[in-house]
């Protein structure tokens, strides 16, 4: 598998006398389809897997499987696989290297062939070549041989070919070997968001998810993670709320003992500030909104739902291929300690840790066991796992420096694999290979010789910072608003730091949501829009409703202006005081001049003057002299009803006295009686 399982169209390079006892032997092949070591659109691969990890023992056959892929649109008929190998040990650990990154055919004696059937386009063809073990001679020599296999045509032309490696151990003897490593994000690069909602972490920590199986692969032994505050965040932030699953899986991480070290919030890049800003990234600024308690006061600092006793302080691991020297001093300014980089990233200096500063120090990866991890990382295929096995057996035995581990990189976003558990421990079973503990051979005491930074100017995954920056800024004088802008603006910035994500959606995807998310931001606190309005007296009050959607109160000052002279403001300021998530009536006071229909422009102001949200337009109805009218017309009505009254309270007194008059009798009628 060295060098990715190289395609080839050359010619075989010259053979080497090996000291193989025996002329080559013919082994039987098997045909099969196996989609995961498919070979490229247009190529032929090959990939070898010596059994036994790559181990050869006295009195064992030697045992190497393969698998040729064809990808090109034509049958292979009459191919044949051909084992070389070189009993002759290589004499270092440098020397490994070098066979195993070389891309040219393997050397050494053809010590066993096998015919392939015929494979057609598409297929995949599996075989084994086999050496006996009375043809080997290891002349009690402890050392990794070289190794590896090509594949001819019927006329002898090579198609394919791979590199590998064998340890040969003859009876009592072993090496003193080394440990070996891998970094692994523990990261939720599909779920964008401030932060994980209980739905998403849900999923997350659930029995198949992502979270849950990268925790099982690193409790396998041998892996350091890199952990996204966000998701511890979420969890502690949700409280009462958070999933069972998210809580116990919190507990579990905690329990493991597994080494650990910060990433930036949401995994964004560590180098997006460069060039842009004096730090190397831009940092939080708070906790936000989500840590707000039933009384609208805080209840938890960033740094309070952020804790973790990390084994690996101040450590920053940036995108493949993104560090320059441009970097060093802006990661120096933001406090780091440690910056991850490849072999190629650096040059100069020797072991894995190599100061690039007085303060800041390169922990440099391996190239091959990074190779590895990745390649078994994305593969299914029990195949591709066992020749990585046999390349980092390769290197492990052949260390000169028991102190310094192998170190491998886990790819940023791919999915977490099983694979790399077991390759973890297929290799631990070895008495040369042991998993390694990264704090005591990264620290300040570790150092090796001083290296530089090979790229001048550092490469940031995401671009247009600054455009995202100047919508940060456009918030930043709205939140001004607020009677507690920090609020907003660390909410804010949580979420620039999310459309910073290394992974899980293009730049372009990120910034166009960033963008959105500061047009709802700045439409949240708006004039509620109205129908007409009908004022019937002079001198009233407009009432002006202003809807406030924030998690945080703001202060804002109501403006009126009519379109026409029929209307006057009376007060061009009204302030408003808006709890969040509710809304309020602010009362203006106008003054109706003239009779008729009046627009009139509603806005909301900052305490500086500066427009909020969206001016609206409302129609107003204007009746002024209703109200004297209708006074007057009241009144006369009054007024009438007493008159009539009192006529009928006269007519009624003088038609009591002539009644009464009547009733009494006449002085004759008197003296009558």
């Amino acid at each position: 598998m060295a060098a990715g399982a190289v395609v080839a169209a050359l010619a075989v390079g010259p053979l080497a006398a090996t000291g193989v006892a025996a002329a080559p032997r013919a082994s039987v092949p098997v045909a099969t389809t196996a989609t995961d070591t498919d070979a490229p659109a247009g190529a032929v691969t090959v990939i070898a897997a010596p059994v036994d990890a790559g181990v050869l023992r006295d009195g064992t056959d030697l045992d190497v499987r393969i698998t040729v892929s064809n990808g090109t649109t034509e049958p292979i008929a009459g191919a044949t696989a051909r084992l070389h190998l070189t009993l002759e040990p290589l004499t270092d650990q440098a020397a490994v290297r070098a066979w195993l990154r070389d891309d040219a055919p393997p050397t050494g004696e053809i010590v066993s062939t096998t015919p392939l059937v015929t494979i057609a386009p598409g297929a995949t063809v599996v075989a084994s070549l086999t050496v006996p073990a009375d043809d080997i001679d290891l002349d009690e020599r402890f050392g990794v041989r070289a190794a590896g296999v090509s594949v001819v045509t019927s006329d002898g032309a090579a198609i394919a070919h791979d590199r590998t490696a064998i340890v040969g151990q003859p009876s009592g003897t072993t090496a003193a070997g080394a440990g070996i490593a891998v970094i692994a994000p523990l990261t939720a690069p599909d779920d964008r968001g401030r932060y994980l909602s209980a739905d998403q972490l849900s999923a997350l920590t659930g029995p198949d998810g992502r979270l849950t199986r990268t925790l099982d692969v690193a409790l396998s032994g041998g892996v350091a993670l890199g952990v996204d505050p966000r998701i511890l965040a979420s969890i502690r932030a949700l409280g009462e709320g958070a999933p069972a699953s998210a809580v116990a899986w919190q507990e579990q991480l905690a329990d493991s003992g597994i080494e650990t070290f910060a990433l930036r919030w949401s995994d964004a890049d560590p180098l997006a500030g460069v060039g842009t800003l004096a730090v190397a990234s831009p940092p939080p600024l708070g906790a936000g909104s989500i840590v707000l308690g039933d009384d609208g006061e805080p209840t938890a600092t960033l740094d309070d739902l952020t804790a973790w006793p990390h084994a690996l302080s101040d450590w920053v691991w940036p995108a493949d291929g993104s560090i320059g020297r441009d970097a060093i001093d802006p990661l120096v300014a933001d406090g780091a300690r440690v910056v991850l980089t490849h072999a190629s990233d650096v040059q100069g200096g020797a072991g894995i840790t190599r100061p690039l500063t007085d303060t800041l120090r390169a922990v440099v990866t391996d190239e091959l066991t990074t190779a590895a991890v990745r390649t078994v990382a994305a593969s299914t295929s029990a195949h591709v796992r066992r020749a990585a096995v046999a390349e980092l057996s390769a290197l492990l035995a052949s260390t000169a420096v028991p102190a310094t581990p192998l170190l491998g990189l886990a790819d940023r976003t791919a999915a977490p694999s099983a694979q790399v558990g077991l390759l973890l421990d297929e290799l631990t079973a070895l008495p040369w290979a042991r998993t390694a503990t990264l704090a005591p051979v990264t620290g300040p005491g570790a150092n090796g010789d001083p290296a530089t930074v090979t790229a001048e100017a550092a490469s940031p995954t995401t671009v247009g910072l600054e455009a995202l920056l100047e919508l940060e800024r456009g918030d930043a004088e709205f939140a001004r608003i607020a009677l507690d802008p920090q609020t907003l603006l660390a909410d804010r910035r949580l979420d620039l730091l999310d459309t910073l994500a290394l992974g899980g959606e293009s730049a372009a995807a990120g910034e166009g949501r960033y963008r959105g998310q500061s047009e709802r931001l700045r439409a949240a606190v708006q004039v509620v829009e109205s129908n007409t309005i009908t004022l019937f007296a002079d001198r009233t009050s407009l009432p002006v409703t202003v809807q406030n959607s924030l998690p945080v109160p703001v202060r804002v000052f109501v403006r009126v202006e009519a379109a026409t002279g029929q209307l006057r403001v009376e007060d061009q300021r009204v302030e408003a005081v808006v709890d969040g998530g509710s809304q309020v009536r602010a009362l203006v006071p106008v003054q109706s001049l003239v009779n008729g229909d009046v627009d009139i422009r509603v806005s909301l102001r900052a305490e500086d003057g500066a427009v909020i949200g969206t001016p609206i337009a409302v129609p107003l109805n204007l009746q002024a002299g209703w109200e004297t009218a209708g006074t007057i017309a009241i009144g006369g009505i009054i007024a009438a009803l007493f008159a009539v009254g009192l006529v009928r309270d006269i007519r009624r007194r003088r038609q009591t006295r002539a009644d009464r008059a009547d009733a009494s009798p006449t002085p004759t009628e008197t003296s009558t009686r």
